[in-house]
């Protein structure tokens, strides 16, 4: 007879909780967040400045974003070969990360390493050389960019969902690097300027997290302790506000698929509702077998995938049920769409809050295991206004969601016959289907997006 070892014992789940950091600042003013993580031996650090995309001028946008992808081409110091030779000795990588509410340099270094990477580091973010071929380079690189986006059917419905949802005086409704008449003006000087006016230790926070092999304050005051810069500018992030609801349909010819955006101006992380929202989206199109999913992809074959999300920017934000579907069943993909986004008669249920919560409740200290997962998400929640101990907090809101509160919260931002639709297809077979089926005002423009007809 076969013996059996006893079945262990499965202790109950451990309560989680977000790392909190230990505060200081430097002698310039720059505000210190350390995440103490033993065992992750990679230090990441997110130098994060509050410097919006509408400080840009309006000529010149995407400036910050040259200027930022600049910075590790070459320092005062060092030419940019032998700077990328010094920075690569140290095992480190330098990246960054620009949104409209400020930008980021980020910094990932083995811990022993951690003294030097980050002298260098600093160095490139106060003294880049900002070298005139290299902005001109970065300058070409981010047109070639735009123009990739401009062949990608999925990259044009954003850029012009994007457009349609914000009002167009508005930053947000431009893209982040800048657009091409805009993009061909920026020049090595107006990257100097950029650089000089709105770099400097204010409203400047350094992040360190990891397993730290000496005092990380000490490393951080010697690196940029020292960072001065009296004509520094600040500027206020500016608020987006919601653009009237239109309907626009990109013409690609030819195309056997089109991309479709269906959403409209949505709410921010500190909106009472964003718990609550979060669960309904995740249930309307945020899982594989979501209702959108279920039905359009598992049921309808008519996609590889469908979904809804919220973003949210630091006021406000936009939400979209988005998917590519056949050319022919584009119309009756949308007919569907619109019928399951509206929850007047088909509630929530408990199994579905019950499946939203337990994914991002399980899923958060898998998001947050690593040093790099934990500074950027603490750059995430300065750049939009939270408090550190913002996703403990989320998470107990989202155990309390229930199926009224979702239902209710949904419904109070998603008005199914007002939202702004965009679709990018082929126009001669799907004008006449779209203004058949509701929407008379449908806008035609070239994938260049500019406007050809009413």
């Amino acid at each position: 007879m076969r013996d059996f070892l006893p079945r262990p014992t499965i202790a109950p789940a451990a309560v989680w909780s977000f790392p909190t950091p230990r505060r200081a600042r430097l002698s310039n003013g720059i505000e210190l967040m350390i995440f103490e993580l033993p065992g992750q031996h990679v230090i990441s650090a997110h130098l994060v400045l509050e410097v919006p995309l509408n400080a840009e001028g309006r000529d010149v946008e995407g400036v910050a974003t040259v200027c930022a992808r600049t910075l590790d081409e070459g320092t005062l110091r060092h030419d940019g070969d032998e700077f990328a030779e010094l920075l690569e000795n140290e095992g480190a990588g330098f990246g960054i990360d620009l949104s409209l509410s400020g930008l980021q340099a980020v910094l990932d270094v083995p811990a022993s390493h951690l003294d030097r990477a980050l002298e260098l580091f600093a160095e490139a973010v106060t003294e880049p050389s900002l070298a005139d071929r290299d902005v001109n380079r970065h300058v070409q690189l981010r047109l070639a960019e735009i123009e990739q986006a401009q062949a990608n059917s999925a990259q044009i419905a954003s850029i012009a969902f994007r457009a349609a949802v914000f009002e167009e005086s508005r930053r947000a409704s431009r893209m982040n690097g800048g657009e091409p008449e805009t993009v061909r003006q920026v020049t090595p000087e107006a990257v100097g300027a950029f650089h000089h006016d709105h770099f400097g230790p204010a409203g400047t926070t350094l992040i360190l997290a990891g397993d730290f092999a000496e005092d990380p304050v000490a490393v951080a005051e010697r690196c940029l302790g020292s960072w001065r810069n009296d004509n520094q500018r600040r500027v206020v992030a500016e608020e987006p506000a919601a653009g009237i609801r239109r309907t626009v349909l990109v013409d690609r010819p030819g195309a056997v698929q089109a991309d479709v955006r269906l959403g409209g101006f949505g709410i921010d992380r500190l909106d009472p509702r964003w718990s609550a929202i979060s669960v309904a989206s995740y249930a309307m199109g945020g899982a594989f077998l979501s209702r959108l999913n279920a039905v359009l992809r598992e049921e309808k074959g008519y996609t590889y995938g469908v979904r809804m999300n919220f973003g949210p920017l630091r006021t406000g934000g936009s939400f979209a049920a988005q998917g590519s579907f056949r050319t022919e069943v584009v119309v009756d993909a949308l007919a569907i769409t619109r019928e399951l986004i509206n929850v007047d008669h088909a509630p929530f249920t408990s199994q579905e809050v019950d499946d939203a919560v337990a994914f991002f409740t399980g899923v958060s200290p898998l998001r947050y295991a690593t040093a790099e997962g934990v500074a950027d998400q603490a750059a995430t929640q300065i750049l939009a206004g939270l408090p550190d101990d913002y996703v403990d907090r989320s998470l107990a809101l989202l155990r309390a969601v229930t199926p009224e509160s979702a239902t209710e919260a949904y419904q109070s931002v998603v008005h199914p016959d007002e939202l702004t639709l965009v679709v990018v297809g082929d126009a001669e077979r799907l004008a006449d289907p779209l203004r058949a089926t509701g929407f008379p005002d449908l806008e035609i423009k070239t994938p260049d997006l500019e406007e050809t007809q009413p």
